[in-house]
């Protein structure tokens, strides 16, 4: 089952498990990539809570009931946490007598920080060592952290509304304090006590914690609104902004009718609230974070491909994305951070590892995917939404991304995308990015550079739509037909190379001696999207997809389970990838496979439902629909997760229930 509980704006986000209570060792409140509290405990009179119930209102938002032991049959004292996160968490408890006489009680919050970086959080063995200082004002207490060596510093200052602080610790690596808060109820008395814990203020000032919270409040207000007003109808109705089908009566939600009435309106509204939580909002547009906890940042592969994914709901974020990459494209080689010119980003990181260098991700260029991605989605967006101007300002970055491919990517001149597998950061650099990521059907790991079968096809169809953009924008006829030769050449050379006539399938790649990588997986899947496969082939390719061993009634598995390898509770070796899953649909209903595109769709949307809270994670287990009853969970699974959040939007579209432009073009 689902393990984590969060509450998430962006790079700023609370984790805990399901009860609300910090007790798990990555648990804490996140900002940028640091921990800036791994404690925050609520006791009164030295007792500890139970959780009753918790719940989210909506994205940013958080309310976790609590009351005193049971005694004698009853419970003394109720508290109510109201959480709120923006770029600070600031949590309303209120205190409650339930007793029907007066009690004085203390309320004990301890709090602590150590300011580790994410990345040493999640398991990296950093050389750091942190003198962790602790100052306390009136009805508040600061942490800091100053390295004599970095020009900068962390500090996070733990207001209240009343009460004080009784005690301060500090040394390894860390500072502790405790707040109390005296309180005299009466019977049947509530009494609020406002905390506001805020990043980022080395000098300690901080706002009255009440005003602070209610400023907290307006701007996730303002938030909503926003996103409601630029979301509510799926961005509108015609095909070039997007939008819902024209041919459908919607209702007051903006919805079309056939939508509201069954079980894709709660998972779609789902999705909308859970972008808003990942929406980073930067100064070339907002975009969203890959995940929480632990990919709550700009990420080039998936970003990209959440963009694309819900653009029937909003192509702000999709022009954001572009503007975002482009801007950080690199420019030179660096070894280091496996940079070369042309390339696009991987991951961004802001926390301490990174600005030390001890982690490349400053940021990171290890992925072959995102490049020819980023070609995609400039096109895509450009036909969502007709913005020439969007495109011409991005054009140089264009020609500099398939300048890396022809020359970077392409790493022994024969066309194909690969990269090698001896990196020191990441195995694989594809989707499949795990360390068995690709294997062969007997769990064998391939050797040498890979060129894996998606990438291939990501490539082609950069290929092919910046032609699309030469003629429609640049209007250069010429550039556009050598475009198209390039693309029909690597077409060529990748049904050669990668066709297996005994599966009537593709290879999941080629290894470093151009040898097929027999196993059958979703990652051919993709090539349908992308327009790769032959019209002659396209049948056999959804037909094996949607084989029992492949998909499972709610999705479809990484890796076929009649392999060796197969295991329903691995990370790439068998389990269901939402995001996956809404790309092969996608595929599918751009070769006319409409019933198997909408078998696919309907199966991750019944799945969200299932799960009993309309949500899609970032994977879940690949154990058969009709053995399970309930799609089970795969465990420390991102979520909300950008992907997997956007995954029902492209299966909308894959169904043909939203308008816009035709999947192929």
């Amino acid at each position: 089952m689902k393990t984590d509980s969060t509450v998430v704006d962006g790079r700023t986000f609370l984790v805990t498990a399901l009860d609300g209570t910090p007790a798990r060792a990555h648990d804490g409140y996140y900002h940028r990539d640091t921990r800036h509290l791994d404690r925050y405990e609520a006791e009164i009179d030295e007792q500890s809570l139970e959780t009753l119930h918790v719940a989210a209102p909506r994205p940013g938002e958080r309310t976790v009931h609590r009351s005193t032991p049971l005694d004698r049959g009853s419970r003394s004292v109720h508290l109510c946490h109201r959480q709120v996160v923006t770029d600070g968490l600031y949590d309303e408890v209120t205190v409650s007598n339930l007793r029907g006489e007066p009690q004085s009680v203390t309320l004990s919050l301890s709090v602590g920080a150590a300011f580790e970086d994410l990345f040493e959080v999640r398991g990296h063995e950093a050389s750091v060592e942190r003198d962790v200082r602790v100052g306390v004002g009136d009805r508040r207490v600061t942490f800091g952290y100053d390295p004599a060596d970095l020009d900068r510093s962390w500090a996070t200052t733990v207001s209240v509304s009343r009460g004080s602080v009784t005690e301060t610790r500090t040394g390894a690596g860390r500072a502790d304090a405790v707040v109390e808060v005296d309180l005299d109820l009466d019977p049947g008395e509530s009494v609020p006590v406002t905390v506001a814990i805020e990043p980022e203020r080395p000098d300690g000032t901080t706002l009255d914690p009440a005003t602070a919270r209610g400023t907290a409040l307006d701007r996730v207000d303002e938030r909503e609104r926003e996103w409601e007003a630029e979301t509510g109808a799926l961005a509108g109705g015609d095909a070039t902004n997007g939008g819902v089908d024209g041919d459908a009566v919607a209702d007051e939600t903006g919805r079309p009718d056939d939508i509201a009435e069954d079980d894709w309106a709660p998972v779609l509204d789902e999705s909308r609230e859970n972008l808003l939580e990942l929406r980073l909002d930067t100064e070339h547009g907002p975009m969203f974070a890959a995940g929480v906890p632990w990919f709550s940042t700009a990420f080039g592969r998936d970003s990209l491909i959440a963009a694309v994914q819900a653009l029937p709901l909003t192509a702000a974020p999709a022009k954001g994305t572009c503007r975002f990459l482009a801007a950080h494209q690199a420019e030179s080689v660096d070894e280091f951070r496996e940079a070369e010119p042309g390339k696009i980003l991987h991951e961004l990181r802001e926390g301490e590892l990174a600005e030390r260098e001890q982690v490349p991700h400053s940021p990171y260029y290890g992925t072959i995917d995102a490049t020819a991605l980023f070609v995609v989605l400039v096109h895509e967006t450009w036909r969502f939404t007709g913005d020439d101007a969007f495109v011409e300002s991005l054009w140089e970055d264009v020609e500099a991304a398939l300048g890396w491919c022809a020359r970077h990517g392409d790493r022994d001149g024969d066309g194909f995308l690969e990269y090698p597998t001896d990196g020191e950061a990441l195995t694989h650099q594809a989707w499949k990015d795990s360390g068995d990521g690709i294997v062969g059907p007997d769990g064998g790991h391939p050797e040498g550079p890979l060129a894996v079968a998606e990438v291939q096809g990501y490539y082609y169809d950069a290929l092919r739509r910046a032609a699309d953009l030469v003629r429609g924008v640049m209007n250069d006829e010429d550039h556009a037909a050598a475009l198209d030769d390039r693309a029909a050449t690597l077409a060529d050379a990748f049904d050669e190379a990668f066709w297996l006539p005994e599966e009537s399938f593709y290879a999941v790649a080629l290894d470093g001696e151009n040898d097929p990588v027999e196993s059958v997986t979703t990652n051919p899947g993709h090539c349908l999207w992308s327009g790769i496969v032959p019209d002659e082939r396209a049948d056999a390719v959804v037909d094996r997809l949607v084989a029992d061993d492949v998909f499972t009634g709610w999705g479809l598995r990484t890796l076929s389970a009649t392999h060796e390898a197969y295991n329903p509770q691995s990370y790439h070796r068998g389990s269901v990838w939402p995001h996956d899953s809404s790309l092969v649909a996608l595929g599918m209903a751009r070769y006319g496979r409409r019933e198997a595109a909408e078998a696919v769709a309907n199966g991750l949307v019944e799945a969200a439902v299932e799960r009993g809270n309309d949500r899609l994670p970032e994977l879940f287990a690949g154990f058969d629909r009709d053995d399970t009853g309930v799609p089970l969970e795969y465990g420390e699974a991102c979520e909300p997760q950008a992907w997997a959040a956007a995954a029902p939007l492209a299966c909308l579209r894959a169904v043909g229930r939203v308008d816009g432009p035709p999947l192929d073009f």
